[in-house]
């Protein structure tokens, strides 16, 4: 299934086969919906994470449309972005960002949180992201309003590094990019309407800025094709999805949607879904590219 999350307070899921609603809406939430989160647990169930400006985590199990436990509070305002981290000891943790400047990791399976908050951003954190590392490790990247992105240790908390600075607006988007050679690259978006790439295991950037984009970089996401190659998507309120190669850092396609883009995520059927604003919830598109 694919979750979207609302302005209407609600988040829905569909069957991205045939585009139709599964369920009723899922409602609990008192204000708009800024992200959703599919969470797998080690016992074989996933959950579903919804983040709202009423600045709560619910969880849902997805083949019910029932809430699972109490509402996770903690952020002391809007929850702005979430991320399910695993971790090399099985476990799954959820994490979030929120517009009071830090990010925070929940163990779903008890609500509770795990460690104390994220902090150094200076800005309100607007995207997180796991970044499973070669050497086993799991990194956590956050990207806010300061203008950097910040990397963490998923399992301690603690800062890694320092922020990675370029972006000269607010960072909107960051997701890992898993390379075929092995290595992890981290690509993050911004209002500065340029994708940025970084070597995730030094901090370092990593050929030049991906520009092309007339407005601000919304979403980002790794596609992996059949042959075996791993593009990077980036959507953009400009109304366009570009595809990018990572290695080159040239673009390599490009598609026009109806309204501003939001949100990406990448399906097992090898389609990438397209959250964009003009009241249209989801769009399916294809990702066999040149």
């Amino acid at each position: 299934m694919l979750a979207s999350g609302s302005h209407d307070y609600t988040v829905r899921l569909w069957d991205p086969t045939t585009g139709e609603p599964v369920g009723k809406p899922l409602t609990g939430h008192t204000d708009s919906i800024t992200a959703v989160a599919a969470v797998p647990l080690p016992d074989g169930r996933t959950l579903l994470a919804s983040g709202s400006h009423d600045r709560t985590v619910r969880l849902w199990d997805p083949t019910t449309g029932e809430p699972v436990g109490a509402p996770l509070t903690g952020q002391s305002d809007s929850v702005q972005a979430l991320a399910a981290v695993p971790l090399p000891d099985g476990r799954t943790l959820l994490a979030s960002g929120s517009i009071d400047d830090a990010a925070r990791l929940w163990d779903p399976t008890t609500g509770e949180p795990v460690g104390r908050p994220l902090t150094g951003h200076t800005g309100w954190v607007e995207a997180v992201a796991a970044v499973p590392l070669p050497d086993g490790r799991t990194l956590l990247a956050s990207g806010s309003h300061d203008y950097t992105v910040r990397l963490w240790d998923a399992t301690t908390g603690e800062p890694v590094g320092a922020p990675l600075t370029g972006h000269t607006n607010t960072v909107q988007a960051v997701a890992a990019v898993p390379l075929p050679d092995g290595r992890t690259l981290l690509a993050s978006g911004s209002q500065d309407r340029t994708v940025r790439l970084w070597d995730a295991t030094t901090g370092e950037p990593v050929g030049k800025p991906l520009t092309g984009h007339t407005n601000t970089v919304q979403a980002v996401a790794a596609v992996p094709l059949p042959d075996g190659r791993t593009l990077l998507a980036s959507g953009s309120q400009d109304r366009t999805v570009r595809l990018w190669d990572p290695t080159t850092s040239e673009q390599v396609g490009q598609t026009e949607t109806p309204g501003s883009v939001y949100a990406l995520s990448l399906l097992p059927d090898g389609h990438l879904a397209v959250g964009y604003g003009d009241q249209v919830a989801v769009m399916r598109l294809s990702a066999d590219l040149p």
